[in-house]
């Protein structure tokens, strides 16, 4: 015992003798707390040293099982070995060289690998490894390209069936109308008549459900692909392309646009959007109203566009509110698709960005509000445009 400090030395020098050996060869003890496998071998070959990773990692028992096994073992390919070891012994480095190794067992390590020559302390020349196993990663990576294959795969297999959707099948139904109207022209006949509707009917409703597939695949398979946005145009041809329909000549219909950004985004996705908001608003018009309406307000802003679609139709009960855009979801017995228009509008505007809500009362219609943002080139050209002015202004 120190009088002096009341320390009890013979308790210190017990503790300190304990710690000794990490004290003495504290460099091991970093090699063996590394994340990366670590070994040394000689020009003739032969294994020096190896961290705790090395010895585990390639299934070495211990430090001695190591010494007669060749380095050059350890590679799958030896001629790896053979050009890395001139490389270094050549006065070269090695930095970020992917290689295969192998383990005692056979199975495969796939590596990050950094080597030099060094002298040690005794002036021995040294080959230093040092090698960050990447085999997870890799594989990782293999597999997210297989994926990508069969998504490649499965996107040309919907191409081929959009093709056949929008003609193989579209074209029957499209004979199929000529004739029924063919028939009206040269008959007076009710039962025929009566039994003509029908046929329409059947195959108007069929035609929805086939348009419905096609948008749907094109909304979740295809791409996107930003381009500029002409809102009257493209409002005007979603809208004239109902002009036949019954419902639709009975509308007065008004589109609005306001602002003058520039608005960049998916052409397609958007017509499919609002091809449904429209084609919902026309098929659940209210036939009893004195003025029914459709109306359509865009605004556009540098950020992003707002699409408002207005009816004054038969409604939507509040309790529906949050089912209308489930997948085969029908609100109204009125519907003649499938139910997938609502919902295919709704996965069409996330993909872009934005969401969709709807305000709406039974027997006085419903207003669906659509808020997409606008695609990075659009908001730079409209930075670069508000740049310009302001410098015109000053």
């Amino acid at each position: 015992m120190d009088q002096k400090n009341g320390i009890n030395r013979s308790k210190v020098d017990r503790g300190t003798k304990r710690q000794t050996p990490v004290l003495e060869n504290p460099g091991k003890l970093f090699f063996d707390n590394t994340f990366e496998i670590i070994f040394w071998s000689s020009p003739g070959d032969k294994i020096l040293f190896g961290n705790r990773l090395f010895f585990d990692g390639f299934g070495f028992g211990n430090d001695h099982s190591s010494k007669d096994f060749p380095v050059f073992d350890l590679f799958v390919n030896v001629d790896d070995y053979q050009r890395i070891k001139r490389k270094l012994l050549g006065g070269e480095q090695v930095r970020q060289y992917v290689v295969n190794f192998k383990k005692l067992n056979g199975k495969k390590i796939v590596a990050l690998l950094n080597a030099q020559k060094l002298v040690n302390e005794i002036g021995e020349l040294v080959l230093h490894w040092t090698a960050l196993d990447i085999s997870e990663r890799v594989e990782f990576e293999r597999n997210l390209e297989q994926k990508n294959l069969q998504l490649a795969k499965i996107n040309s297999q919907m191409e081929k069936f959009l093709y056949s959707a929008s003609h193989d099948l579209r074209s029957p139904l499209t004979s199929i109308m000529g004739l029924v109207n063919l028939t009206r022209l040269h008959t007076s006949d009710r039962t025929v008549m009566e039994y003509v509707e029908k046929i329409e009917l059947s195959a108007e409703r069929l035609d929805a459900i086939i348009r419905d597939i096609i948008s749907f695949s094109k909304t979740t398979y295809k791409n996107i692909h930003s381009e500029k946005i002409e809102f009257d145009t493209q409002i005007w041809k979603v809208v004239n392309a109902h002009r036949h329909n019954e419902n639709f000549n009975r509308l007065n219909v008004e589109i609005v646009i306001r602002g003058g950004a520039a608005f960049y985004s998916d052409r397609d996705r958007l017509e499919i959007i609002l091809e449904n908001l429209i084609r919902n608003a026309i098929q659940f018009s209210d036939a009893a109203k004195v003025r029914p309406f459709l109306h359509i307000l865009v605004n556009m802003v540098p950020e992003h566009v707002t699409i408002e679609v207005h009816d004054n139709g038969i409604g939507i009960a509040r309790q529906y509110f949050d089912q209308i855009f489930n997948m085969f979801y029908k609100a109204s017995s009125q519907s003649r698709g499938a139910g997938l228009g609502l919902y295919i509008a709704k996965e069409g505007i996330e993909q872009l960005g934005g969401d969709i809500s709807v305000q709406s009362e039974v027997g006085f219609g419903s207003v669906f509000k659509v808020c997409i943002p606008n695609s990075l080139k659009g908001k730079l050209i409209n930075r670069k445009n508000q740049l310009k002015n302001e410098a015109v202004e000053h």
